[in-house]
């Protein structure tokens, strides 16, 4: 049974076309109190948190594309959200090598972002080997920072990867929201 998220809609109607994702799309706004803010944040973690209640892996597009609005929210506030891991889970357990680049984009986006998402989630596709292996051999321009920052990690196999990320995913799975957290 698909639970709802965003607005009582389940998560067939979410997946059923891509074109109602535009309904989650970032909108820059700032709040009553001039604090900026996302005037689709609350529909799109209605469907985090659905998503991330069900047995994945989920969609990869709408997953990429919640990653996607979480970043340009966490870029055009600050702070950390666990909305922001959920969508990097999302996307992680998907074990794909060229989600690197967005996860690693993610944990980029600021200094918040920085600290509070795992690192770990970087070498969801594989390992440490693969992941390395699939960067080095990229000609993009991030690639030797990421390198870099790669090579200071602790060494992961693919199965440690996975399980950690099928791990952080059950967290959060498990754990309801409680009222007003994390609004």
């Amino acid at each position: 049974m698909a639970r709802s998220g965003g607005d009582g809609l389940g998560l067939d109607w979410w997946l059923e076309d891509a074109e109602r994702w535009e309904l989650l799309r970032f909108e820059a706004v700032h709040d009553e109190e001039g604090l900026p803010s996302d005037a689709c944040r609350r529909e799109r973690r209605d469907v985090l948190e659905a998503l991330v209640a069900v047995p994945g892996p989920v969609d990869h597009d709408f997953a990429r594309f919640l990653l996607e609005q979480e970043i340009l929210l966490h870029r055009h506030a600050w702070g950390f959200s666990r909305w922001l891991e959920i969508a990097a889970l999302l996307v992680a357990e998907h074990g794909r090598p060229e989600d690197v680049w967005l996860l690693w984009r993610a944990i980029g986006t600021s200094f918040d972002t920085w600290c509070g998402l795992p690192h770990r989630l970087l070498l969801s596709a594989g390992g440490t080997g693969s992941t390395v292996a699939h960067v080095a051999a990229s000609g993009r321009e991030e690639r030797d920072g990421l390198l870099e920052h790669l090579g200071e990690m602790d060494e992961m196999t693919g199965e440690e990867a996975a399980a950690f990320v099928a791990e952080r995913r059950r967290y959060y799975a498990d754990g309801p929201l409680r009222p007003g957290e994390d609004e």
